[in-house]
């Protein structure tokens, strides 16, 4: 019996460690792994703090009904917002500026011009 409560007391303890190491973990911030990070594209200006006003590059299709910017990018396809202006340069090489939405996937569109060259 004497050898018991030792243990006991050494399995109480360990079960507390189990629980805050728990606790601790679950405060760490979390990486999103399932997309590489987008390469760096000129970057414009910055307005509010959330704004990061960038060039994307690509073909303006539809897909599932939706215009996408068609971009040669981990990323990518990139949902545009402006859906009526984008209608415009179906199936055309453009250049968008805008802002990225990262948990979307989805450019909040400034501007739409066709790709020179």
């Amino acid at each position: 019996m004497i050898r018991r409560r030792p243990a006991r007391l050494t399995l109480v303890i360990l079960g507390a460690d189990l629980v805050m190491a728990g606790v601790v973990l679950a405060q760490l911030p979390r990486t999103q792994p399932d997309r590489p990070q987008m390469p760096q594209i000129q970057t414009l200006s910055q307005g509010k703090d959330d704004e990061d006003l960038r060039f994307y590059t690509g073909k303006i299709v539809s897909h599932n009904g939706k215009y996408v910017l068609d971009a040669e990018s981990p990323r990518g396809p990139y949902l545009l917002d402006d859906q009526e202006r984008a209608k415009r340069y179906e199936g055309k090489h453009v250049r968008v500026i805008g802002v990225l939405e990262v948990a979307s996937n989805t450019l909040r569109v400034r501007n739409i011009e066709e790709a020179s060259g």
